[in-house]
């Protein structure tokens, strides 16, 4: 009974590194003009907020969070209320 729980752990954290590699994060424009970080698929976005215009994808957080200071530095567009770009 051991041997399989310890195969069954082995296994589920061997998958971990493998569900987090394919969450990515976008930069969607939404239509009142604010830029959002998001991790659903453009369907889903464009399903449940209307918008599929994505600006960029990343596999990390810190790297969307730039291209999203860097688009509402140039005016392409505003940082979502309550928050500080």
């Amino acid at each position: 009974m051991k041997k399989i729980l310890f195969v069954l752990v082995a296994v589920a954290l061997a998958a971990v590194p493998t569900l987090a590699a394919a969450d990515e994060y976008h930069v969607y424009k939404l239509g009142n003009g604010e830029c959002e970080i998001d991790t659903r698929t453009h369907e889903a976005m464009k399903s449940q907020r209307s918008t599929d215009n994505c600006l960029g994808h990343f596999s990390n957080r810190t790297d969307a969070e730039k291209l999203r200071v860097e688009k509402v530095k140039a005016g392409a567009c505003k940082c979502p209320s309550g928050q500080n770009c």
